[in-house]
């Protein structure tokens, strides 16, 4: 049975679960096949109320009604509802998805039956818009149909990559945490334009368009993006006066180096 078809249940109702059942409505997953559960009324309201999906307080009613568990609470929630769905009577028999930052594979699996199909997965915030990168990874009890089903699930809110999980705290350093860099280079570029006459949000939305421009440029580029610079770079023109700059400022060692410390970080965070 493909996925589309199957009953889905999320546990907790919050950002990024919404983005989730909001991706799949789009993609004709059918309302009455999804459930979410939440201790808390108004997320489970606005999702019933926007998208038709059934929703409860009862995180047992959710897990029997699911062939498909996702797992979308804060972290420090996950072990209760995991012990929770461990004692209920449909332990075992569901595929658990988790989108939980933090917890590996082997965190999971210590609090489950030893026969459990998880798949541990990083969707980034651009998935809130239908347009996130997700990374996944699957323990030894997952099927190449889990695989499939995970891939077409969060197709739903963007692009998929399957990845061994010891890659995942460098995935997370540069793309799970890659749309705030993005920002940051907003920011700085929005405050350098300080002597232009326009608005803020005028300001902000070229710099937007010129990235979101620029992104797409290279994605359907057969040139890497050194070639791409460099066909922007005249030789003693304006673009390389700040190219210059930004070499005089080591800036490419800068974000290796910023890369590397956040990574270290989600080590430090996965072992706490």
């Amino acid at each position: 049975m493909k996925v589309v078809d199957k009953k889905v249940g999320f546990i907790g109702a919050g950002n990024m679960a919404s983005a989730l059942i909001s991706g799949m409505i789009s993609a004709d997953f059918k309302p009455e096949n999804i459930i979410a559960s939440s201790p808390g009324r108004s997320h489970l309201d606005f999702l019933s109320n926007k998208f038709g999906v059934k929703t409860t307080n009862d995180n047992e009613l959710a897990f029997k009604e699911s062939e498909v568990i996702i797992f979308a609470v804060k972290p420090n929630m996950l072990k209760s509802v995991l012990e929770e769905y461990n004692k209920s009577t449909s332990s075992g028999r569901a595929l658990l998805i988790s989108v939980v930052a933090g917890y590996k594979i082997s965190d999971i699996e210590a609090i489950l039956p030893p026969q459990q199909r998880i798949i541990r997965t990083m969707p980034n915030t651009p998935a809130s818009i239908g347009k996130g990168v997700t990374a996944i990874c699957l323990n030894e009890n997952t099927t190449s149909d889990d695989q499939k089903n995970a891939e077409k699930l969060f197709s739903c809110v963007g692009e998929v990559v399957l990845i061994e999980e010891k890659e995942m705290d460098i995935y997370t350093a540069l793309i799970g945490s890659g749309p705030a860099y993005v920002f940051y280079l907003i920011e700085s570029l929005i405050e350098s334009s300080s002597e232009m006459k326009m608005d803020e949000k005028t300001k902000k939305n070229i710099i937007a368009a010129m990235i979101t421009g620029s992104s797409e440029l290279a994605m359907i580029s057969n040139n890497s993006p050194e070639k791409l610079r460099e066909n922007v770079t005249s030789s003693g023109g304006v673009t390389q006066s700040a190219i210059k700059e930004f070499e005089k400022n080591h800036m490419k060692q800068t974000i290796i180096n910023a890369i590397k410390e956040a990574v270290n970080k989600s080590k430090e965070l996965g072992d706490n």
